[in-house]
């Protein structure tokens, strides 16, 4: 008699979850490998996270967590990789020796999907709005591939500094700087309201290229805004969220998966 099929228990912790295209990704990457899962959307609270986690994490094989826990997570966890120290943000869980490990695989998602719009990043001025966790998550990321400055621009400029005084090649952007950029990228959930941050028209040049972490509607509202100002060409996080959620797949079942952005 042939052995039942394990099924593994995976999620996606956040607030709110409801929109997530996670589910969806991960079943068509188990289906590349013949891997049974049940991916579930787990909708709790700042205050409920530690209880929620640590009962449902017993018989789980790994979780991914989102907006706002990133960072609420790691304190639950017994280790967390380089990656995840650097950027002090989690969207990856995972069980090695029966102990919890965190692991942050949106810097290196964000970096597949440039590789594959043929984006250079080595050399390039880049300029991301907002200082958020999503901001420091990608930062880590885009230094390892060589880029040559990294301007911060925030509403709190303070916020802006002292993430700038925590990594190489960045600075949080002067109100009286005159800097075109190669590369601008949005971070701020603004998108999801409807609204875009102020666009000054000095930051784009011909070649500039705009690229909104969000994806759909919320990142239609900077893309629009940044064509006017004459951006080359404008891109949302879609191919990202593909990205992070083939490598944490690696993570969980030592696998590559075929990447196939509808």
């Amino acid at each position: 008699m042939a052995e039942p099929i394990k099924t593994f228990q995976l999620g996606l912790l956040g607030h709110p979850v409801a929109h997530s295209q996670s589910p969806r990704i991960h079943a068509a990457f188990a289906k590349q490998f013949g891997i049974s899962l049940n991916y579930q959307l787990i909708d709790t609270t700042a205050a409920n996270l530690p209880a929620d986690f640590k009962q449902w994490i017993k018989t789980a094989h790994g979780c991914n967590v989102t907006l706002p826990h990133k960072s609420n997570i790691m304190p639950l966890l017994d280790h967390y990789t380089e990656r995840a120290h650097l950027t002090q943000a989690v969207n990856t869980v995972y069980w090695q020796a029966d102990e919890l490990w965190g692991d942050n695989t949106d810097g290196d998602g964000l970096v597949l999907d440039l590789i594959n719009k043929h984006v250079t990043m080595r050399g390039a001025c880049i300029l991301i709005i907002g200082a958020g966790g999503a901001t420091q998550g990608i930062i880590p990321a885009l230094i390892d591939q060589g880029v040559m400055r990294i301007d911060i621009k925030n509403r709190d400029a303070k916020k802006a500094e002292n993430l700038a005084l925590q990594f190489e090649k960045c600075h949080a952007l002067k109100s009286n700087g005159q800097q075109a950029y190669d590369l601008i990228i949005h971070a701020t959930s603004m998108g999801h309201q409807g609204h875009c941050p102020e666009l000054e028209k000095h930051w784009f040049h011909d070649n500039t290229i705009a690229y909104d972490l969000s994806y759909g509607d919320a990142a239609a509202p900077f893309l629009s805004a940044t064509k006017v100002h004459g951006a080359k060409q404008v891109f949302d996080g879609l191919g990202m969220l593909y990205g992070q959620a083939a490598l944490a797949f690696n993570i969980w079942f030592g696998k590559k998966p075929e990447v196939n952005i509808p």
